[in-house]
């Protein structure tokens, strides 16, 4: 569960997280190991339920989250990390760490977060030149994630950072309701 609280608490954590990971050359070694844990976390309800199970003892947690660490061969930083957040008791934020790692990481490479939502499935021809205009239209890097909504009926929804362009024709209709409503 993702709430503006828990996404500003893992915003502290992460801050804090980057600054020893940088000061350790070990930014990659975290992205790597961040990225392998949201990997399993996407592939396994047990992994999410783990997290929020209010049954399971500290000591349980600590366990399965060492299982787990050693399973993906965790840097020591990471392990570190997950340790104290997991005596924090703040486990049920590691996919807003996860998440938010990511994107401080890819801020300090100078790449920029992007994702198109289509109706319709896009080329890989026609992802990279939407990819390379808006890289050379806002001088980064993009890292652009591209998913498929067929409630769009056509058009794209484009989000860049806390921008949002919405050409879709759902989105065409909904405001064009909204105006007759007004009217």
């Amino acid at each position: 569960m993702k709430t503006s609280g828990s996404k500003r608490i893992a915003e502290r954590y992460v801050k804090a997280l980057f600054e020893v990971a940088k000061s350790t050359s070990s930014v990659d070694a975290v992205e790597a190991d961040f990225t392998s844990l949201g990997k399993a976390l996407h592939e396994s309800p047990e992994f999410q339920h783990f997290l929020v199970n209010p049954l399971l003892t500290t000591e349980a947690r600590a366990a399965a989250m060492l299982a787990i660490l050693d399973k993906i061969k965790a840097s020591p930083l990471t392990r570190q990390f997950i340790g104290m957040v997991l005596l924090q008791k703040r486990l049920p934020i590691l996919p807003a760490l996860i998440e938010e790692f990511a994107r401080t990481a890819a801020a300090a490479r100078g790449e920029l977060d992007a994702e198109i939502i289509t109706a319709a499935p896009l080329a890989d021809k026609e992802i990279k030149a939407v990819s390379d205009r808006l890289s050379k239209a806002y001088g980064r890097k993009l890292r652009l994630d591209v998913k498929e909504d067929a409630s769009l009926l056509g058009g794209v929804i484009l989000r860049i950072g806390s921008q949002q362009l919405d050409s879709s024709l759902a989105g065409k209709l909904r405001r064009l309701k909204n105006t007759l409503k007004a009217a």
